[in-house]
């Protein structure tokens, strides 16, 4: 049996699945999931996927998705597959551009609207935390009280997730048991639970794609695969070389210790330096 369901990981498979503008309610459902508590979401518009910065700099800043609500609140959902030095930074650069995009010219009251960054991490960062799912917005330090939720950072690190099936409660479990193992299902779970899936199970089906569909998703996966490796490769040959360093350091200190022994113990220099293989400059800074 072949594939059943397309991976959200590449680029074409969480552009299908979330991008649909015919299947917004997919969308809206997952969105009001992950925000859990604020006011719902009962519609969406999609926004250029590229939005274009502040003249004096020329740069383009560039999203996986990204959305206005019905009340105005603007929405940047990204799906991240490797891990990043600077992840955190990186959204919070996006939630900046957003709000400085909705600066009017002329006179204006800075009347803004939320601004939510939604990061699917199939990695996880300590810094984070080490939950699933993170929140963060503004706080007074000494009173601990919210001071702006005009930025809503949500952090998904989706390899801390480890229900089964069966353990799953709530959509927050339903979406992200789904997040994690669509590629590798029979069939769609949670049907009966919220019918948006039934959508999810049409959008996301390997065999509803068209061959040119098909095509395109398979080389995103691929490309998926191979920056994969290639990190993977890089790190594994910085392990390597990390060790390397290691035992040359241990090598060089141990033979300091010797000559400082030799040295203390009155032996000649020359005999030290053939023992250790050190130089005689060495041997005298000990």
């Amino acid at each position: 049996m072949g594939q059943k369901f397309i991976s959200p990981f590449p680029d074409e498979g969480f552009k299908r699945i979330f991008g649909n503008e015919e299947k917004k309610s997919v969308m809206i459902s997952f969105l009001n999931t992950m925000i859990n508590g604020d006011a719902p979401i009962v519609d969406i518009t999609y926004m250029d996927k590229e939005q274009t910065a502040e003249e004096e700099d020329g740069k383009t800043v560039i999203y996986d998705l990204y959305c206005k609500t019905d009340d105005g609140r603007h929405v940047i959902v990204e799906m991240q597959n490797s891990d990043q030095s600077f992840f955190k930074n990186r959204t919070i650069y996006y939630a900046a551009r957003s709000i400085g995009k909705q600066g009017k010219k002329g006179k204006w009251r800075y009347n803004l609207k939320a601004v939510y960054v939604i990061a699917l991490m199939n990695f996880t960062q300590k810094e984070i935390s080490d939950r699933v799912r993170t929140e963060a917005m503004l706080m007074d330090i000494e009173t601990k009280q919210l001071f702006s939720d005009l930025v809503h950072f949500i952090y998904i690190q989706l390899p801390l997730f480890k229900k089964t099936e069966a353990e799953c409660e709530n959509d927050f479990d339903y979406w992200t048991y789904i997040l994690n193992n669509m590629e590798k299902l029979d069939k769609m779970p949670f049907t009966d639970k919220n019918p948006v899936f039934i959508d999810l199970m049409d959008m996301a089906s390997y065999q509803g794609l068209t061959e040119e569909e098909q095509w395109a998703y398979d080389k995103s996966l691929m490309r998926m695969w191979d920056a994969n490796a290639c990190l993977e490769d890089a790190e594994e040959k910085g392990m390597i070389k990390g060790r390397e360093q290691g035992m040359q350091q241990g090598m060089q200190q141990g033979k300091l210790e010797t000559a400082a022994n030799l040295k203390k113990m009155g032996i000649p220099m020359d005999t030290i330096i053939a023992a250790t293989g050190l130089t005689q400059e060495q041997v005298e800074a000990l």
